[in-house]
């Protein structure tokens, strides 16, 4: 495994993280996908299965964990601080703020009062006094508002129950830039991927402000890892159930456009986290992972040798050409 530094946080994380959302089992939420009850996470995880998962990771390496409340209704977090609960190996935990369930309801609301409580209840769910990152959960400009729930994590920064805050981002780059410009954020997570590329604007004034970058998504969903096809059907459970036909086949499409990256060595989900690395300044990719199989296969990158100038090529001209084209 190697290792990267977090920005101006000096903390030496695992270039591969893992992404708890699918550890924290399946749950269904109202007014999420729809005004009625949809999947809000991805097929069920057993809790001893989640737990062994997170051992097996820090066995090898792996130091850096983020989830949030969101992810299972809280069980996401609960999972990771049984499964760190006695272990010796340093690991720096993530999550994050202002998207919750309320009374089987899925709300977003970035306010100062719903920091502190929202944060409270982390702490008690992670059994931690200090909490290493906390993040507000991808808040649109509008939801952002006059920033006072930033304003709040700052507040609980300086009085010390939290090390460092930043920002889980929308999907607006814009509005990202400027929250960095405001020189706030110690860490920011981003969508960057293969699907993504817009989002390597973003890392030229993270390097300016030192802040540290997180990677969420990086296999855009699933579509990335190879597995999935026109033909692939969802488990009722699965948030992706709901997204329709046509979004499905449009995803499958465009991931496809990077099947070259793929070679007997390296599966195409590999090949995904191996181009997001090739960016210095990103700090640690959490790839979601429902199982050791998939997390073995994740880790493994980080020992992988780098895509040569060739194919960084090729991918730069997918994106100029047939893949932004048709975004």
């Amino acid at each position: 495994m190697q290792y990267r530094t977090l920005g101006r946080t000096g903390i030496k994380v695992s270039e591969i993280g893992l992404g708890s959302w699918e550890l924290g089992g399946s749950y269904f939420l109202r007014d999420r996908s729809s005004a009625g009850t949809d999947p809000a996470g991805y097929a069920d995880v057993a809790e001893q299965e989640a737990v062994a998962t997170v051992h097996w990771g820090l066995e090898h390496g792996l130091s850096f964990v983020d989830t949030a409340p969101i992810y299972g209704d809280g069980e996401s977090e609960r999972r990771v601080a049984r499964a760190l609960a006695g272990r010796s190996e340093s690991v720096t935990v993530e999550t994050k703020l202002c998207v919750f369930a309320e009374d089987g309801r899925y709300r977003r609301v970035f306010t100062r009062d719903v920091v502190f409580r929202e944060f409270e209840e982390s702490q008690q769910r992670l059994g931690a006094d200090v909490i290493d990152i906390d993040l507000l959960h991808s808040p649109s400009r509008e939801e952002f508002g006059n920033g006072e729930s930033l304003d709040a994590l700052l507040e609980l920064k300086k009085a010390g129950k939290v090390r460092w805050i930043g920002i889980s981002s929308s999907y607006d780059v814009a509005h990202t830039l400027e929250l960095i410009e405001t020189g706030h954020l110690d860490v920011l997570q981003i969508p960057l991927s293969l699907m993504r590329p817009e989002w390597v604007d973003v890392l030229a004034a993270c390097r300016r402000h030192d802040t540290g970058v997180v990677v969420r998504e990086p296999l855009f969903s699933g579509y990335l890892t190879g597995h999935l096809t026109e033909d692939t059907v969802f488990s009722k459970d699965d948030q992706r159930s709901v997204w329709g036909r046509e979004r499905h086949l449009e995803n499958v499409r465009r991931a496809n456009l990077f099947k070259f990256l793929a070679n007997e060595g390296r599966t195409p989900a590999q090949a995904a986290l191996k181009w997001i690395l090739s960016f210095p300044d990103v700090s640690v990719v959490i790839a979601g992972s429902s199982n050791r199989t998939e997390l073995e296969e994740n880790l493994a990158v980080s020992d992988q040798a780098s895509l040569n100038a060739e194919e960084i090529d090729r991918v730069a001209s997918v994106h100029r050409s047939r893949y932004l084209a048709s975004v």
